[in-house]
């Protein structure tokens, strides 16, 4: 009983005694239900007569009609070509019909053409003499192709002169060449000293008499302009200034038309 008892109290503190309650009228009703007696079940309905005379009628209909003659006579559509199900195919030799074509092809009779004979030369007469010419004729020439001019690796097309004047003259300078070019005794105003490590600019030794102005770029500082660098298609222009008076007496052109 102390086993009940505690049960029961701690269902009623939980809260769970409904439960408690359904758990043990199910077990109370369990017996019951099973001693009860099933219902009658009923028995199924025996089958008509007409059913079944419709079932050995559709079984008595053949599934499959028989051919009437016309349909025996028609042609039938059947791709292919008949053949036995039961024959096996016919192993062809490619040997045997090369010899049945060779042998079966006609043999056609070989005709050689008639030799033609020789021409007899004459000393006179011999295959290497020339045609002759006839007078007032005179073969076509071809005009010979000019040699394209070639210049020293790493030398300049320039075009360098007076400012002031309408056209520059355009010329080739070398490697440690002076501008202007015959001033060889006096002092240059401009000596080419080679081209950049990426050999896209000219530089130029400046002459300390000149201001230069232009699209070059002046080493080591544009106040002081020792060299100037020069790029393909830029210009320059070098203004000669006395060191006496600080007049501008001249004014030169550089242009830099191409890196050979």
């Amino acid at each position: 009983m102390n086993v009940l008892s505690t049960t029961w109290h701690q269902l009623v503190r939980r809260r769970l005694w409904p439960v408690a309650v359904l758990l043990v009228a199910a077990l109370a009703a369990i017996p019951v239900l099973l001693s009860r007696d099933p219902a009658p079940v009923a028995a199924p309905a025996a089958p008509s007569a007409d059913s079944t005379a419709k079932v050995s009628d559709s079984l008595a209909n053949p599934v499959i009609d028989a051919a009437t003659p016309e349909e025996r006579s028609r042609r039938r559509r059947v791709l292919g070509i008949r053949k036995d199900p039961f024959t096996p195919y016919a192993v062809k030799h490619p040997k045997k019909v090369k010899k049945l074509k060779a042998a079966i092809a006609p043999k056609v009779p070989v005709v050689k053409a008639p030799s033609t004979p020789k021409p007899s030369t004459s000393p006179s007469t011999s295959p290497s003499a020339s045609p002759p010419s006839t007078p007032g004729v005179t073969a076509p020439t071809t005009p010979a192709k000019p040699k394209p001019k070639q210049y020293a690796k790493g030398s300049l097309i320039v075009r360098f002169g007076d400012a002031t004047s309408d056209a520059l003259p355009r010329f080739n300078v070398p490697k440690l060449a002076a501008l202007p070019q015959g001033t060889a005794d006096a002092d240059p105003l401009l000596v080419y000293m080679g081209l950049t490590k990426d050999r896209k600019k000219a530089i130029f030794l400046v002459d300390a008499s000149l201001d230069p102005t232009g699209d070059g770029d002046c080493k080591p500082h544009p106040s002081s302009c020792e060299t100037i660098q020069l790029a393909k298609g830029e210009t320059e222009f070098f203004d000669v200034i006395d060191d006496e008076t600080g007049d501008v007496t001249a004014q030169y052109e550089l242009d830099l038309v191409d890196i050979k």
